[in-house]
């Protein structure tokens, strides 16, 4: 009984949620903003600091366009890197409420930024994660084994689905596959693309057919290009341009907000695909929903083309540590109506119906080599020829050059092809690619995957670094 009521419960939600439109869930979540922010400002030692500095006096009570324009933007180091733990955290959040930590990548900053969680949250997640997974998987119509590989302590948790949580380590994560993948339907895979591509390599040496299986998969942790997400598809032997077929989506969360704060959906994977047909040299930005009664979202002095810095405020009223105005470290932009209209009007409705705003990430400025390239440029090329990434582990670093930049990339742990043949063929696609849009070619040197002076085995519990950090001084150019 509690199984179906849960279910009845999220039919309806999902139902109701159909039936609504992004302006109206805007004026639901301006709403909400006010009510997160006077939270902030009454039970935040921390935030009561930050406001004061901002001349905002305590007590002050402020409707939501006020708060945009007064309450000061944030970013790790004006929180985590500056308020001891007892001042960032709500003065009514008792130590034996919380339940749990989850720290953010430690890639930014000189410490890592982290999210807590009280009991009384987390009894919502499993509800929460089912809601998501019937949205994308119809998990209520199909018995659904969940196999996650994210790192870093991620796990999830769910009243409906079967959950593998196995972090990184691919032996375990293809046994659960072989084994108790074929009692489901279906499988949903949770993985970062680097991960990913390590696994697929070992499933092939060990002969596993993935045609066996009915495999979505959930990519989290970074960007990835449309190449990668066509290069997996193939390897899984998987129709995903096909409605209804299998989907090979995007998650994006950060750690001290929160996990699956903005989404792909199939419409917004559609368009995506759509424009990369158009322009497959193009830098495309991620098209993800987001929940606005969940999180409010700003882009923030957005330049002539609208890209501006992503602000997020958390909306939950349980949260420990509240989140008001944050500045995530992304760049993102809207996607104004005017830009689908050119799109096919099948798919132009289907956008126009989803009751969920969109956004568009674009990446980080940091990621960002000279004026013709970005790191995005080089995660898309390594999987343009199939053929040629097969024999890759996935990893490359970027180094500064006195004419350019040099790229220095790992070979897979198998690849039989010398660095030097890998080289050549490899420096041909850059330099087409170049060529298109009118930009120098990058240096560039294959390494033997145990030779790849970056790091021997990739350290899959951590976010590669596909740059030298600022203190790093390379010998390798």
């Amino acid at each position: 009984m509690a199984f179906s009521l849960t279910k009845f419960k999220r039919t309806l939600v999902l139902a109701l949620l159909a039936r609504q439109t992004p302006a109206k869930l805007a004026a639901v979540s301006r709403k909400r903003l006010q009510k997160a922010f006077a939270r902030a400002a009454r039970i935040s030692p921390a935030y009561r600091a930050l406001l004061a500095e901002a001349g905002v006096a305590p007590g002050t009570k402020l409707a939501a366009d006020e708060i945009l324009q007064r309450a000061p933007v944030l970013e790790k180091a004006d929180l985590f890197e500056r308020f001891p733990i007892h001042e960032l955290v709500a003065s009514t959040v008792a130590p034996a409420s919380l339940a749990g930590v989850l720290t953010s990548s430690g890639h930014g900053g000189s410490n890592f930024a982290f999210g807590l969680s009280t009991r009384a949250q987390l009894a919502f997640t499993p509800a929460d994660i089912d809601m998501g997974l019937q949205g994308a998987f119809d998990i209520d119509g199909r018995s659904t084994l969940l196999v996650n590989c994210l790192p870093m302590g991620v796990v999830f948790t769910s009243n409906t689905v079967c959950v593998a949580n196995v972090s990184v380590r691919e032996d375990m994560a293809l046994a659960i596959l072989r084994q108790a993948g074929p009692l489901f339907e279906q499988v949903i895979l949770c993985v970062d693309p680097l991960f990913c591509k390590r696994l697929l390599d070992y499933a092939a040496e060990q002969a596993f057919d993935w045609s066996a299986l009915r495999t979505h998969v959930i990519l989290g942790e970074e960007m990835f290009s449309e190449e990668f997400r066509s290069y997996l598809a193939r390897r899984l032997g998987a129709d995903i341009d096909t409605p209804g077929g299998v989907l090979i989506g995007s998650s994006m969360g950060v750690g001290e907000l929160g996990l699956n704060l903005f989404f792909e959906t199939a419409e917004t994977i559609a368009l995506r695909r759509e424009r990369h047909w158009q322009q497959p040299d193009a830098l495309l930005p991620a098209f993800f929903c987001y929940n606005p009664l969940r999180t409010f979202v700003e882009v923030l002095e957005p330049d002539d083309d609208g890209v501006g810095d992503l602000v997020v405020t958390m909306l939950d009223n349980l949260a420990p540590v509240p989140m008001i105005r944050y500045k995530t470290g992304d760049r993102a932009r809207w996607v104004p109506d005017a830009e689908l209209r050119s799109l096919p009007s099948e798919l132009y409705l289907a956008l126009y119906r989803q009751p969920l705003p969109m956004v568009a990430i674009v990446g980080r400025d940091r990621d960002r080599i000279g004026e013709h390239w970005h790191v995005d440029h080089f995660k898309a090329l390594l999987y343009r020829d199939a053929a040629l990434a097969d024999h890759l582990s996935g990893a490359f670093r970027v180094l500064p050059g006195a004419d350019g930049p040099a790229l220095h990339i790992q070979l897979g742990r198998n690849c039989v092809q010398a660095p030097a043949e890998m080289a050549v063929e490899l420096s041909a696609l850059m330099a087409a690619s170049a060529r298109e849009r009118g930009a120098p070619a990058p240096a560039l040197r294959c390494f033997a995957y145990a030779d790849f002076p970056h790091g021997m085995s990739l350290d899959y519990e951590r976010k590669f670094r596909y740059l030298p950090a600022a203190d790093e001084v390379s010998a390798h150019v």
